[in-house]
């Protein structure tokens, strides 16, 4: 149980956009051991509309007032990227856990930075991936845990939304805000599921290609990569916001050396005795929209139920995330180069 008062807990949101509006604020608000008690933003016109919107009293425009004028448990930093660790740092020094929205950070530094002061202040973050929460997610985990589909050698995923139909945030645009593009915003994610999914194997070497679709963008609109990993295991990535396609497109298939699995139409296959057999466990919702709403409120519950004791360990910690940065740097270092890179 991580150290905390009594409850409820007592939370402050820094950022008041649209991920705190759309799914932090309206799960939170609903859970008997959290209370809101301060909303922060820059913004504060913006913060006062959504203070009142969701009953929360007190409104600040500055971090640190916030810390000094309340006792504050845990924080939400909803923030741009580029505000994640300087927000962070702020709430470990005031004593608060924190979760941050994904990614955690601009990169491998910055993470690091986090890690190495949530321990000298026995502080935990969380950093929200929330598609290791999706239900079909946590079933495929049981079943590869169990090794049912033998080991598991290439993973091969793509996220790619449709061109014309992917409206982003500006600051996702802008590189020093931001970090990077498509690999920090999708492909981020296709690497942190799939490196847990398999059980943390460690990174050998990557490779990745980049072709610039919209050429106005100071951040990569399109990238593939491949990693390799100490136990031979393989994947293979695309991701992109401006792909010439009609709709959305999110697929993946996992590989093992005793059968399969697909997501998106949701099938597990298993091979006995050379035939193939349907193993697909049923009563999986299957629909994207309430997949990906009750993912967010997964995981926001798992945060909350680590830090009242209701679960002794917590997933998706900063450790991880410094483990995932380090990879997404060196795809980085590899676009740039034109390289393989060995890590």
């Amino acid at each position: 149980m991580a150290d905390v008062d009594a409850l409820p807990l007592k939370v402050g949101v820094v950022g008041c956009g649209g991920v705190a509006q759309v799914v932090h604020l309206p799960v939170l608000k609903k859970m008997p051991d959290v209370d809101v008690v301060a909303l922060c933003d820059v913004d504060v016109r913006k913060a006062t509309i959504v203070a009142n919107r969701f009953g929360v009293k007190r409104i600040f425009g500055d971090i640190e007032e916030m810390f000094r004028q309340c006792k504050l448990d845990a924080v939400f930093i909803l923030t741009p990227s580029n505000m994640h660790l300087p927000m962070s740092l702020i709430a470990l020094k005031n004593g608060a856990h924190i979760f941050i929205e994904r990614p955690g950070a601009r990169n491998t530094k910055e993470a690091q930075r986090l890690a190495a002061a949530a321990q000298s202040s026995q502080r935990h973050i969380m950093v929200g991936m929330h598609t290791r929460f999706r239900e079909d997610m946590q079933a495929v985990k049981k079943y590869l845990d169990q090794k049912t589909f033998g080991e598991i050698f290439f993973i091969k995923a793509e996220w790619l939304q449709a061109k014309f139909q992917s409206i982003k945030q500006p600051w996702l645009l802008n590189k020093r805000v931001s970090g990077g593009g498509v690999l920090l915003d999708l492909g981020i994610q296709l690497v942190d599921t799939s490196w847990w999914l398999t059980g943390k194997p460690k990174i050998e070497s990557v490779k990745a290609y980049s072709q610039q679709i919209n050429s106005t963008l100071e951040v990569e609109d399109f990238c593939s990569f491949y990693l390799k990993f100490s136990n031979n295991l393989k994947m293979a990535f695309h991701a992109s916001w401006n792909f010439p396609i009609a709709k959305d497109r999110f697929h993946a298939e996992i590989f093992g050396s005793k059968g399969s699995v697909n997501l998106n139409p949701f099938h597990l296959e298993k091979i006995r005795n050379g035939k193939s057999q349907n193993i697909t466990p049923t009563g999986i919702e299957r629909r994207a929209p309430i997949l990906f709403k009750q993912a967010y409120a997964d995981e926001i519950q798992h945060f909350v139920d680590f830090l009242v004791g209701k679960t002794k360990y917590l997933e998706s910690t900063i450790a991880d995330a410094v483990h995932i940065h380090s990879i997404i740097d060196a795809i980085y270092a590899s676009l740039k180069t034109n390289r393989e890179i060995t890590l």
